[in-house]
């Protein structure tokens, strides 16, 4: 029994000088290539202040804008709805062909070049959550006026893009309006006639209430017409561009900089060690 305690204690006190040779070895190994792990160090956080410093800098504008509305009239009430929903309008702006050659052009795109999606990934366009009828949109460019300048076109192309559609519209009711007008005057002038002949019978008063049919047709589609033109796209929150670019981060190169220079001055040292036992 006491044997077997000794022989215990015996591989504990081995384990332990095992491990307290290993932390020791830990410990040289660092002491001796401290300096090669500094210089990797300084050397790489170097370069990264470099490229910090060289690299193009980017800085972001963002802005909300609210869709145009359509007005629908039946002369007792009016509704409103989106001429073009927010999924719509993000999709669409996915194609470069959703773009004028003045927008790209502002915008810094080069029009020699194939166009990605989204100005070439520059422009980020997302639903507001919890607005049925407005997106936000965001735009990263090289410079601060660069950036505000291609917010203020996109801002005025959607506004004209849609009011070109509310135009395409009305159109149609435009027609349907002239069509009433004119059957408004055919009736009147036949109201007249009749009065000539006999103000009480059926017929006149027939034809009043077609008149008076007609006529709420007809405001209807003019106020229609006049309200349609009364809410275009417009922005719900200003451009804001930040004066502070968004890339690169200095906090994320310095802290990229500092974990690969370690690395490196890690493996290099490692490196020289088996070299040096295996010459």
């Amino acid at each position: 029994m006491n044997a077997r305690l000794e022989k215990s204690a015996m591989q504990s006190e081995t384990q332990f000088s095992s491990s307290e040779i290993s932390l020791k070895d830990i410990v040289d190994f660092f002491r001796l290539n401290q300096r090669l792990i500094v210089i990797w160090l300084v050397g790489v956080v170097l370069l990264s202040v470099t490229y910090f410093l060289m690299a193009p800098k980017k800085y972001e504008v963002k802005w909300q804008i609210h869709m145009a509305q359509s007005v629908s009239s039946n002369g007792s009430s009016i509704s409103y709805s989106n001429i073009e929903e927010p999924f719509a309008l993000l999709q669409r702006l996915r194609f470069p062909s959703a773009y004028p050659p003045a927008v790209e052009v502002t915008c810094g795109v080069s029009q020699e070049d194939e166009v990605g999606e989204y100005l070439d990934g520059a422009l980020d366009v997302q639903a507001v959550k919890g607005v049925a009828a407005a997106v936000e949109m965001k735009f990263r460019a090289r410079s601060v006026d660069v950036a505000r300048q291609c917010a203020e076109a996109i801002v005025s192309m959607v506004v004209e893009q849609q009011a070109a559609l509310i135009e395409e519209r009305l159109v149609g009711r435009r027609e349907q309006l002239s069509r009433y007008q004119k059957a408004l005057l055919d009736e009147q002038r036949q109201l007249e006639q009749m009065k000539k002949k006999d103000l009480s019978n059926f017929a006149y008063l027939s034809k009043l209430d077609q008149l008076s049919l007609l006529r709420s047709r007809v405001e209807a589609f003019q106020e229609e017409i006049f309200l349609s033109t009364k809410h275009p796209a417009k922005l719900t929150a200003p451009i804001l561009v930040s004066n502070k670019p968004i890339s690169p981060k200095l906090s994320l190169v310095m802290f990229f900089g500092v974990l690969f220079g370690f690395m490196f001055g890690m493996i290099h040292a490692l490196i020289r060690n088996v070299w040096s036992k295996i010459r």
